[in-house]
């Protein structure tokens, strides 16, 4: 029971994000037995309605794992104990490319640039020119600690320029917030989590890897993410290990809402989310911290100086039950984390800008209250 009755939770972070009833109530059936022909059935149609999202011609394996457990089965698969990796450092997830580098004895080198911005395509083939025998370049679709998304498209056209280099994208918390293309953009892995832009629990991770990728496997030591052994199974709709039936089971239906609506939709729709939030910020008299590029997936605002973050963080969850989230580490106290992605409406919105103009007015922010969720209105009507 919640303490306050008249106060509603609502999951304004970015992730996990809401769940609808009707995709909660598909994970009620408890009596389940993955290895049935009918369970194997909603493997195999699960994978083949993800294969849109993430652009490409061979379906995603589903992994029973958090998001960081794709990301390391990537990384396991396409590197051996020495190889030289690039790792594109902008934020808390680039940081944890280059972690994920370092504990499996990778030789890591990072492309660092100041948070809040995206890379340059001319300054990564730099990078590149000066390590030729870089084995992959690990990067973010959207780097979720700033707001900040990744021009994927033209990062992964500038590595393809001058090096053969697997290009591994983490899409952990951009996948159906924006457009990726892995075939036709050339990327070798692609990774993404359920409870991001799918709008089911934390549980589920998904990898898709290029042709050349599942050609050059890694012959590093591998059990639970072993991927070749995952597609042997996957391919005939068995997992290699007991996977999280309750969440595939509520896969399904996100995935059935999804798809009516479809890879360039959902983009579209992100977009003007985010233009509304955007629009918001403005009106209320605040700056993003994206210097360019801002995510459709979040926006992230800078606070004023004199404001305690943390504080309006905190405010805004136990007086209006708006769940946002704050800066980390050197952004800790500055920013707010606005979420507008996964199975979310325009209320939804509506009612997480409210809070936040009502969070800044408790605190003793001066500005017209109203203005930034007029502004979003205006955007979204």
């Amino acid at each position: 029971m919640r303490e306050n009755p008249f106060v509603k939770p609502r999951l304004f972070c970015p992730g996990p994000t809401p769940v609808p009833l009707e995709i909660s109530t598909a994970a009620l059936e408890t009596n389940v037995y993955h290895r049935t022909d009918a369970f194997r059935q909603i493997v195999l149609e699960c994978r083949r309605m993800l294969q849109p999202f993430f652009g490409s011609a061979d379906a995603p394996l589903i992994l029973s794992s958090s998001g960081t457990g794709a990301l390391e089965s990537a990384l396991v698969n396409l590197t051996d104990v020495g190889d030289k990796i690039l790792v594109i450092n902008g934020g808390k997830f680039g940081e944890r490319w280059e972690k994920l580098g370092q504990a499996y004895q990778c030789k890591v080198v990072s492309y660092t640039i100041p948070w809040g911005t995206a890379p340059d395509a001319d300054v990564l083939k730099k990078h590149l020119k000066d390590n030729p025998d870089c084995k992959a370049v690990f990067l973010q679709a959207n780097e979720t600690s700033t707001g900040v998304a990744y021009p994927v498209k033209e990062l992964a056209a500038a590595i393809r320029s001058v090096s053969d280099a697997f290009i591994v994208v983490d899409a952990v918390s951009s996948l159906v917030a924006q457009l990726i293309e892995m075939d036709n953009w050339s990327l070798d892995a692609v990774v993404a989590g359920s409870q991001k832009g799918f709008g089911i629990p934390p549980g589920l991770s998904f990898v898709s890897l290029s042709k050349r990728a599942w050609t050059r496997i890694s012959k590093r030591p591998k059990f639970y993410f072993d991927l070749a052994k995952e597609k042997s199974g996957q391919d005939k709709g068995e997992t290699a290990w007991t996977p999280a039936t309750t969440l595939i089971l509520s896969l399904k239906p996100a995935l059935e809402a999804l798809s009516a609506v479809g890879p360039k939709g959902c983009d579209e729709y992100h977009a003007r989310m985010a233009k509304a939030c955007r629009n918001a910020a403005e009106a209320i008299g605040l700056p993003l911290l994206a210097q360019s590029h801002p995510s459709q997936a979040l926006t992230a605002v800078r606070l004023p100086d004199s404001m305690d973050g943390s504080a309006l963080v905190k405010i805004c969850r136990e007086k209006y039950g708006a769940i946002f989230a704050g800066g980390q580490d050197q952004l800790k106290g500055k920013i707010i984390r606005i979420a507008h992605l996964g199975l979310v409406d325009h209320l939804d919105l509506i009612s997480a800008i409210s809070a936040f103009e009502m969070g800044l007015h408790n605190l003793g922010y001066s500005h017209a209250l109203g203005s930034g969720t007029a502004a979003a209105m205006r955007t979204l009507a």
